[in-house]
């Protein structure tokens, strides 16, 4: 047992780790093959493990620990990450994994690990105070949001998400936005933390900015979501979500 003992130690485990601790990988096999008839361990896809806690009968790995261990450039994003960071009002069985080398998407324990392809590997960190983690960073995690609604939970959870976020970066968030390259976003999220946001002022040249990358065509907030017009961001908005101040619409600015 004490390979077993050895690997113990770590969240999830492949036929490699194994074999660096045999130096034999027919002997791994037998290993691994042994311990899962003996419910040691548990198979979470193709060549990849996780112990079980002998005690509990848990499997040692949460579902942010497996989204990270799928490849060596998976992490956790979107809804899953806001999910973390504590911010979300519902919790999905979905996890969220986006990765620049493709997976398929999969099912363990009633969770299923969705594959999301990786525009770009900046903002993404590794958990210092939480093993074998890796995930974007919150303004990396609201701009892939924003790019994609339907992976946060709609525009409602996303609104409800930004009123929960305390700090933003204005440098990272521009950064991410470049990064995208997309007139769209600058509207999207210039509009989202002018009317939801709550947290340390992000200053009057970040809005300016986000304006001035816009460009000047006019798009919907939800692609094919009819409302009213709102000139400042060139933005269609359904009337359930434009923002009211004091339960009054401001004068004139939606159409």
């Amino acid at each position: 047992m004490k390979e077993y003992d050895q690997l113990a130690k770590y969240k999830t485990f492949s036929l490699g780790d194994v074999t660096a601790i045999t130096g034999n990988e027919s002997t791994s096999t037998s290993l691994i093959t042994r311990w899962l008839k003996k419910k040691y361990v548990v198979r979470i896809r193709k060549d990849l493990y996780s112990c079980i806690d002998l005690t509990t009968g848990d499997i040692i790995a949460n579902k942010y620990q497996i989204a990270s261990a799928i490849n060596d450039a998976s992490y956790v994003s979107h809804h899953t990450a806001f999910e973390f960071f504590g911010m979300v009002n519902q919790v999905y069985n979905t996890v969220y994994v986006s990765s620049k080398k493709r997976f398929n998407t999969f099912e363990f324990m009633g969770t299923t690990y969705k594959y999301m392809s990786s525009p770009f590997y900046e903002g993404v960190f590794l958990v210092k105070n939480v093993e074998g983690i890796r995930i974007t960073d919150v303004e990396r995690t609201f701009v892939d949001s924003i790019n994609l609604l339907s992976k946060v939970g709609g525009i409602e959870e996303l609104i409800n998400i930004t009123k929960t976020i305390e700090s933003l970066s204005a440098e990272k968030l521009l950064g991410y936005m470049e990064q995208y390259n997309k007139k769209v976003i600058f509207q999207k999220v210039g509009f989202f933390l002018e009317n939801y946001y709550n947290g340390e002022n992000l200053g009057a040249a970040f809005f300016e900015t986000c304006q001035l990358k816009s460009g000047n065509s006019v798009r919907y907030l939800e692609q094919g979501r009819e409302g009213k017009f709102l000139a400042r961001w060139n933005l269609i908005i359904p009337e359930e979500f434009i923002p009211r101040k004091n339960d009054v619409e401001g004068p004139n600015e939606y159409i």
